[in-house]
């Protein structure tokens, strides 16, 4: 994805802000695409493509590129900084999401 596309997909999802948090709840700057650093953000797919998922607007999120790295290829379940997250599908809407898994109290 080329950076104007990034950035549009920046508006539509984000807003018009300079700063924001993936879902894991890393920092990203606009102005930072595919940049190395802590603020640095990628447009990837939550179903990766090696494991079948498709090339659609249903299946991009934008993460922060540590975040990325974290999850890697895991599919449907994965850990980020010690937090576990599934990858679930809206098959009504045609959309992947992600949640975090919380675990229950044991009291």
């Amino acid at each position: 994805m080329d950076n104007n596309e990034a950035l549009a997909l920046w508006l539509d999802e984000i807003g018009d802000h300079e700063y924001s948090y993936d879902f894991s709840g890393k920092k990203i700057k606009r102005e930072d695409y595919q940049n190395d650093n802590q603020v640095g953000w990628v447009v990837t797919y939550i179903k990766p493509l090696a494991l079948g998922g498709e090339k659609n607007k249903g299946n991009v999120i934008i993460m922060n590129q540590n975040t990325n790295e974290q999850k890697g290829l895991n599919y449907p379940e994965f850990s980020v900084d010690h937090k576990k997250f599934r990858a679930l599908y809206n098959e009504k809407g045609d959309f992947h999401y992600i949640e975090e898994i919380l675990e229950e109290d044991d009291d």
